[in-house]
């Protein structure tokens, strides 16, 4: 059998009920018990008053002891019988002798002492002569200590069972008070979807957890508003940026194929249809890099030499600028390849350095690019400086947002992705880019990767 799933509206009065039923259970045991063993030691107090009158009155006239108890004032216990036993197993009293039970054998007590029994409703207070064998004997009882105990008894378990009872009211009262605001929150948020994202939760400014809920909840929601913003620019961008060489691609081959012509034009059709091609690979090779930086699968990292990557880079590069070699200027200062360690993804860490290098001989204006690898303050740093046209201040704040191109530079091709892609290298790698350029006089851009830690 299973049980009916409780919410927490449900949930809350039930445990604080159950949590008060048993805290009032228990106290209501302890003042119950209390109360008896108060009530007990008074009535025996009284019943051992009595015990020692008689004994007093047995003293002096020994010889008669039934006549000397009978001088006793009468009604001083309720419903009280005193016995007077000369042997083990019969009491005297003063209308004749009467059987005492076993159960009140006074045998089983000790001499000198008064000793006490309780049973049924009665009390029996015991003093033994050990010298005559005799047993006085008072009994009675407790009628007024019982129906005291008997109505505390039944106010207790009265008021608990009310005080559980309005508790569990009041309860569900507050409670239901309390967490209206979060029904109200749960369904302004399920009213919230990828197509009202600029909705917000409620904030009243009280202070309390609610408020503090909400206004995790909201900065959450801009966060992803402005994520999903940042994506649906992307790839608005990124297909922007993939239609234009595809339909270039596409324009060449219809020309091509509407009338015939000579070898030498096929040949120039199909350059051009792999330049553009090539263009598209580009750009879909640095939308697949940022892909995997952005995404949740894990990269491969291990210790690679700054060295080896940029030489891998400076390869990959010849084979798109065959003049390369004689405008990239590379020098090195470090001891060894030891000292150039790097930890990360090789083929991220290629693609960074390949993009500033692409970057530095496409704006360069043709000129000689300066490249240095070097330890500058705990960080394996490239420094690339190219001699173009540098970059105006106003260019400065976008230099690093995907798909970003100057307009001075709209007739050089590119997708604008090579420099944010960077960046979001050196965070991954908890790295650093920056940049200083002088318009007119070209720019100087420094990624900086922590040092691989040394076992």
């Amino acid at each position: 059998m299973s049980w009916p799933k409780l919410t927490i509206r449900q949930r809350l009065p039930l445990f604080i009920s159950a949590s008060a039923l048993l805290v009032l259970l228990l106290e209501g045991f302890f003042i119950y018990e209390y109360s008896a063993y108060y009530h007990e030691q008074e009535f025996r107090k009284r019943i051992e008053a009595r015990l020692a009158t008689a004994d007093s009155l047995i003293a002096r006239d020994q010889l008669h002891p039934v006549e000397a108890i009978s001088e006793l004032p009468p009604g001083a216990l309720p419903d009280e019988r005193i016995f007077y036993l000369n042997d083990s197993g019969k009491a005297v009293l003063p209308e004749g002798q009467l059987l005492l039970s076993r159960s009140k054998d006074s045998i089983r007590h000790g001499a000198y002492v008064y000793n006490f029994a309780h049973i049924g409703q009665r009390d029996y207070a015991f003093h033994r002569d050990s010298l005559n064998h005799a047993t006085l004997v008072v009994s009675a009882v407790d009628r007024y200590g019982i129906s005291k105990l008997r109505n505390l008894q039944t106010g207790i378990i009265g008021g608990i069972l009310l005080g559980v009872l309005l508790l569990a009211l009041a309860t569900w009262f507050w409670v239901k008070k309390m967490l209206k605001p979060v029904a109200d929150k749960i369904s302004r948020a399920q009213a919230i979807g990828a197509k009202s994202l600029n909705l917000r939760l409620e904030v009243k400014n009280n202070d309390d957890e609610l408020d503090q809920l909400a206004r995790t909840f909201n900065q959450m929601l801009d966060r992803l508003e402005k994520s999903f913003q940042v994506q649906q620019q992307f790839i608005r961008n990124a297909s922007h940026e993939m239609r234009t060489p595809l339909t270039a691609i596409m324009a060449e081959a219809d020309l091509s194929l509407l009338q015939n012509r000579d070898t030498a034009a096929y040949r120039t059709a199909l350059e051009n249809i792999r330049t553009r091609a090539e263009g598209l690979e580009e750009l879909l090779g640095r939308l697949l890099y940022m892909a995997r930086l952005e995404g949740d699968a894990p990269l491969v990292a291990r210790d690679c030499s700054a060295d080896e990557i940029l030489l891998s880079a400076l390869q990959t590069l010849q084979l798109k600028y065959p003049q390369a070699a004689q405008r990239i200027q590379v020098q090195i200062d470090a001891p060894d390849s030891a000292a150039l360690l790097l930890h990360g993804d090789p083929g991220l860490l290629q693609a960074a350095y390949f993009n500033l290098l692409d970057n530095a001989l496409k704006y360069g204006a043709e000129k000689p690019v300066q490249v240095q690898l070097a330890i500058i303050e705990n960080m394996i740093c490239l420094v690339v400086a190219d001699a173009g046209q540098g970059i105006l201040p106003d260019e400065m704040p976008h230099l690093f947002e995907p798909f970003y191109r100057s307009s001075r530079h709209s007739h050089l091709p590119g997708s604008g992705i090579g420099l944010p892609l960077v960046k979001s290298i050196a965070e991954k790698y908890s790295g650093r880019i920056s940049v200083d350029s002088t318009p007119g006089a070209g720019a100087t851009l420094r990624l900086s990767f922590p040092m691989a830690e040394k076992l």
